[in-house]
């Protein structure tokens, strides 16, 4: 079992970094690359953080095992960047590194804190913080997953992300329960296997690596083009002469039902069309612009910023606030007074 566990090490570990190669390669795309580069890098580091080599060399000692914790970290930070297209990194988000390197650390203290049972209570405060990192990443796939309008996005949400965060979530489960050694070998090569699984569907999913001229080339059906004026104008005419956007907590789902017409048909028209990637950013802009009507009227300035954000569809002050901030850069408030007086 050592010598497959070795050759999976070592087949997962230079998958993993011709991901980090494939990946510097695109760096520029935007954050989610840069994240995505990190959080390789992190699992690498966890894969090797138990090798000779680590052991003998004393800054990597250092090194690779601060980057395998972090691995919780850089999960949250990727499906931030992938799924949230509002999110914004800054360096200040750091900070939650430390937050989840300090419960870590406490091989570093453990022998001047006279408490038997600090070193125990340290590894179940650090699995704790590095689950609810996984948890919290799960949360924004989970929560913009309803507006999205990106068919790929989706896909990777469903299969890749979710694989992920469960291989995670297990890791630090079983980390923290005492397990005899010969299982945690067995538990160590099914791991890395399913590391090893994982990478190789994303290389295969996002860079495009086919068979070549070797083997014979299945090529894939083309996805029909949503191309429809029909279609088209019965949305345009949803959305400008009834004003459906208006009612409150539509989705996608539910506009598609409105026109009897397939979801998957109606997301790909307002995404490779109309080039909105989430549904809820192609309803701010209807909502938005008719706020901005209603606020330069000088007859309705008695109508609270909170009224026209019930009236527009919205269930809270909050969410409208930020809409129109992100669309105008400045608040409905500041808007109204610029506009009247």
């Amino acid at each position: 079992m050592q010598e497959i566990h070795f050759i999976v090490q070592i087949a997962t570990a230079t998958l993993l970094g011709l991901v980090c190669i494939l990946l510097a390669r695109h760096s520029r795309s935007g954050l989610n690359t840069w994240t995505g580069i990190g959080l390789t890098i992190s699992i690498f580091c966890y894969i090797i953080v138990e090798s000779d080599l680590v052991q003998s060399v004393l800054i990597l000692r250092i090194i690779v095992p601060i980057g395998a914790i972090s691995i919780p970290v850089l999960f949250w930070l990727l499906a931030r960047s992938i799924f949230d297209d509002h999110f914004r990194f800054r360096w200040s988000l750091l900070i939650w590194i430390l937050v989840l390197l300090i419960p870590h650390m406490n091989f570093f203290v453990s022998d001047f804190i006279p408490w038997s049972g600090f070193r125990q209570v340290s590894r179940i405060v650090a699995s704790l913080t590095s689950f609810g990192f996984v948890l919290a990443g799960l949360y924004t796939a989970l929560k913009t997953k309803q507006g999205d309008l990106v068919d790929s996005r989706i896909r990777f949400r469903n299969i890749f992300l979710v694989g992920t965060a469960a291989l995670i979530g297990v890791t630090l489960i079983v980390e923290a329960i005492p397990i005899e050694q010969e299982t945690i070998i067995v538990l160590q090569v099914l791991q890395r296997f399913a590391i090893f699984a994982i990478t190789l569907y994303f290389l295969l999913s996002n860079f495009g690596m086919r068979p070549g001229f070797f083997f014979k080339e299945i090529p894939k059906p083309k996805t029909p083009s949503v191309d429809d004026p029909q279609l088209s104008a019965k949305l345009q005419s949803l959305m400008e002469e009834q004003k459906v956007y208006k009612n409150e907590g539509l989705t996608i789902g539910a506009l598609a039902e409105l026109m009897n017409e397939q979801e998957y048909r109606l997301r790909r028209l307002i995404n490779g069309q109309l080039g909105f990637r989430n549904f809820n950013d192609y309803l701010n802009q209807y909502r938005v612009n008719e706020a901005c009507e209603i606020l330069s009227d000088p007859a309705q300035t008695r109508k609270t910023i909170l009224e026209i954000a019930y009236d527009l569809g919205y269930q809270s002050i909050g969410p409208f606030n930020k809409a129109f901030k992100d669309l105008k850069g400045t608040t409905p408030t500041a808007y109204r007074k610029s506009q009247v007086n």
